[in-house]
Order: C-alpha cells, then structure tokens, then sequence
C-alpha cells in the first residue's frame, strides 16, 4: 500500500474524535496489504532518525529549491513544518506510488548529516511527493504527526478489527510493539506474552495521594528525588559475558550514563533478571543531594567527570522478571519479598516496619532528605503502562502560584497539532522574567483553547519556540522554588491548575513573592 492512501486516511483523522479515529482506521485496514507497517508508522515505532526542526527547514528548502527564510516565514504563519510546506506546495495534487515500505525506509534514514547519502535519497523522494503527502510525510519525519493519533487509538483499532477486547489487546502491548500484535492477530496467532533480555517494560506510574486515599495495610517505602530507571542483566553462558541494559522512563537506552551502577549489578552476581529502581543523586557523605545534579550525568560526554561530579546511589524498588519468571502479575507482596532475597539490602528501597504510620514515615523520610514517601497496595500486580491508585506517591504541600504564559512549543503523540509546554513568567518590576515551562495538568480541552488564543498574540518565533505577549494567566503548582548556579530563580515540577481567565497579567505573582518561598 502507499503513502498517498495514509496521507488520505490522516487528512481525515486530523478533526476527527478519538472513536472516529479508531473507526476510521478499522474502516481503511482491509485496504492496505500490510497492516503491521501501517501500525508500525501509527505508533512511531520506527528508528529515531537524528532529525530536529531546524535541519529540517534545511533540508526542505535545499531540497525544494527554496530559501531557508521562506520555509520558516511560512512556519512562523501556519506553525507547522508540514502544513507549511502543504501551502507552499498547494495544487501539487500530482501523488507517488511510494510504498508504505519505503516510506519506512525514508523515515529510518539517519538525518545526521546533510553530506549523507540520506538526504539524497530524501530529496529524491520528497520531489516525488504530491503536496498532501509532503505534508504527512514530514509530519511523521518529526514524529510530530498533529493527527491526534496517540498509542492507544492503534490499540483500539486492532481490538476492534480482530474481534478482541481492549484489556486483552492491552496485555498484549505490555509485551509486544503494536506491528508485532497485528503481524500475531493477522495469522490468527496469540502474540507471545514474554519478557525477554532488552525488552523495555512500560513502566507502572503512581497518583498523588488524596487525604480520601486508603490502602488497607500497606506496603510503605521511600520516595527518592532522583529518576526512575529499568535495568536488565542477563549472563550469557555462552559467551561467558553479562549483559546489563539501563532504559530510562521512555525506553531510550542510557547504560553509558551510569557505569558505576553498571558495576554494582555485576558485583551482586544476579540471575537473568528486570529491575526497576529509582538512581539519585549523592553529596560526598552518600546524604541525598539535589536532583539538578543528575543532569550532568545526563549532558556532559566525559563519563569519568560526570561520575565524580555527581555521585548516586541505586534504589531497586520493584522486580519484573526473574529467571525467566515473569513476575508482573505477582502482587505487589511477592515481589518486595523476591526482591528481599535476591538484591544485596544496601542496594534496595527502605521499606517502613508493617506497623508503621503513614505521617511517621512520611516525617522521617522528609528528614533523612528524601522526597517524601509510596504508598503501595500489598495486593496489586504491576500495571504497566498504567496510572495506578495503588501506588500512592506522598510528599511536601507545594506552592501555588499565578503566572503569565510567555511563550509555547508544540507537543508530541496526541498533542504534536496544539501547543504542549508553556513558558511562564512572572512579574518582576515592569517586567515579566521566566519561571520555567509547564507542560502538565492541562486538558484536551484547555490546549486547544490555548492554542487557539495564544495564535492570536503571537510577538516573535525563534528556535521552535513561539513568543507570545503576555496576556493569558494560569494558576500553577509547584513543590519547590529553586535558584541555579546563575542566581534564576525557577518552579521546580510546576503543574497547571486552571486557566484564569478572570485575571489580567499586571495581576500575576512577582518574583519577590516566589523569594519568600526559598
């Protein structure tokens, strides 16, 4: 099947509902020959491709024939590299016979470097585009697709296509990307429901705890302040050698941020095993230090520097699998118990005596410099992927504050066709100064509308980023007010309340306000 009959089938998911997007696509699946490569472009499965906006435009325009400032002159109206490129392209109605294999292929191209054999190829096949192709193409280039096209709707759309339920095809996805569920369900097969060595698992996310929560005799450890990691060791006999895999909380593999942590998994002698664990950051004593600090262990290249600048510590706090044992549907009890045996105690989450008060250990783990404490039905198998009541995460009141947004970019997934994170400021003086960005807490609904009335106040665009004047407030939270090594002073995790749409910007908080809070 081809590009021209995806780029037709996105055109109609870009306005539709969540369920018209499913049903749409269940309606266009018995046109295409291969359904697992549609899913595998749905669901950005694909390479990452070392692209970014501003090579983009470079490309586009040196492949076109146009200047660089035209591209970003029509960016800058339409907010969009795609859309931009459709209207500078309009009445090219002339389509490819591109196929959904190539497309694959260009959009796996490594864009790295303009000298590449890549961009011919792109260039080539760019001038073969008709303008509605163009448009999807690039959007998908950027995996940026603005169709509204999220993980779940390709879910939901194989659910409905081969008869199964969603929770079904959901168990399936914990385990399986979505092109290798559809090649399983269009053979009539059960995908395999295995955790393999390097399989990335969807991890299981906790909700703030709400003075109505309750969890009858919980599990109750502590909350860390560094970043949430997945580790997979394996020995492989074979060769005599060990394998030790590190995913962040998106799956992208950085093992060569940490090798001390590496040598500590080695050291414990472990069986094939998948962890997940919290790794924070240290002072020189081993006392919790600023979570700021671990972003040298994530930006800086010499590994040996950033080791002695930021030490950490390893936090294990959870076992997925063992020995080839899958352990997600064990409760919650069972793999704290496993986890006892298996991972040397230096190296696991303290876990509060059973008798225990929820306000005693949280007061304790505020004291020894952690962030707070997890609350954890003793009861529950690991949900993966999911939002779950029964991991409740406690820690300090946070500040409320009113800010003024001052600047956007889009989003990704379900929100690359409307701004996803906001620049905001505060009052300082006759001027606004920025706080940080904000990109959570917000509805389907309040991005498009905030979308819609930020186009309208639009002052400058550089870099990506949309300048607006200030004149939409948001009420945010936030659980800390910081100051960095050059004295700026920034919301530290802020979350959107609501829009205020009852105040004008004059009316924001000033930064001496924020001050008071250090």
């Amino acid at each position: 099947m081809t590009l021209e009959k995806l780029a037709r089938m996105c055109e109609v998911l870009e306005n539709q509902t969540p369920t018209m997007k499913v049903n749409t696509i269940v309606g266009a699946m018995p046109s295409f020959d291969d359904k697992a490569r549609l899913m595998y472009i749905l669901s950005m499965e694909y390479n990452i491709n070392n692209i970014g906006n501003k090579r983009a435009i470079t490309w586009i325009a040196e492949s076109l024939g146009l200047f660089e400032d035209e591209v970003e002159s029509a960016v800058h109206t339409w907010g969009d590299i795609g859309e931009a490129v459709y209207e500078i392209d309009e009445g090219n109605e002339k389509d490819s016979d591109i196929s959904l294999n190539t497309l694959i292929q260009l959009l796996e191209n490594d864009c790295s470097s303009m000298s590449s054999n890549s961009f011919t190829i792109f260039k080539e096949h760019l001038n073969k585009m008709s303008a509605r192709e163009k448009k999807w193409f690039l959007r998908y280039w950027l995996r940026t697709p603005r169709n509204g096209v999220n993980n779940k709707i390709p879910l939901k759309a194989m659910a409905k296509y081969y008869g199964k339920g969603i929770k079904e095809v959901e168990k399936y996805a914990r385990f399986n990307k979505a092109h290798e569920i559809c090649v399983a369900l269009d053979n009539d097969e059960e995908p395999d429901c295995k955790l393999v060595h390097g399989q990335f698992v969807k991890p299981m996310l906790a909700k703030a705890k709400k003075e109505t929560d309750v969890i009858s005799e919980p599990i109750i450890d502590i909350k860390y302040d560094g970043n949430r990691y997945q580790i997979h060791h394996s020995y492989i006999s074979e060769m005599n050698a060990h394998s030790t895999i590190i995913f962040n909380r998106k799956g992208n593999v950085v093992t060569n941020q940490f090798p001390d942590v590496v040598d500590i998994v080695r050291s414990m002698n472990l069986p094939n095993i998948i962890l997940d664990c919290e790794i924070y950051p240290v002072d020189m004593q081993g006392n919790p230090a600023e979570h700021k600090l671990l972003a040298k262990r994530v930006h800086k290249k010499n590994k040996e520097e950033a080791m002695q600048e930021c030490p950490v510590k390893l936090a294990v706090f959870d076992l997925l699998s063992y020995n080839a044992n899958v352990m997600l549907d064990e409760p919650q009890r069972n793999r704290m118990t496993a986890l006892k045996e298996i991972i040397e105690p230096e190296y696991q989450t303290y876990v509060f005596p059973s008798d225990t008060t929820i306000e005693s250990a949280y007061r304790t783990a505020i004291d020894l410099g952690f962030e707070g404490i997890m609350i954890k039905d003793p009861s529950l198998p690991y949900q993966s992927g999911k939002r779950s009541k029964g991991w409740l995460k406690h820690k300090p009141p946070r500040f409320n504050y009113d800010v003024v947004i001052t600047s956007a970019s889009y989003g990704d997934g379900k929100r690359s066709h409307v701004y996803g994170t906001y620049g905001i400021s505060v009052k300082d003086g006759s001027d606004y100064v920025s706080v940080g960005k904000v990109g959570t807490g917000f509805s389907d609904y309040d991005l498009e509308w905030l979308t819609t009335e930020l186009r309208k106040n639009v002052e400058s665009f550089s870099d990506d980023v949309m300048h607006f004047l200030p004149r939409i407030v948001l009420e945010v939270t936030c659980d800390l007010v910081t100051t960095d090594s050059d004295n700026n002073i920034g919301l530290r995790f802020p979350r959107c309340i609501r829009i205020r749409k009852d105040k004008y910007a004059s009316e924001v908080d000033t930064l001496d306000t924020l001050k008071e809070a250090m």
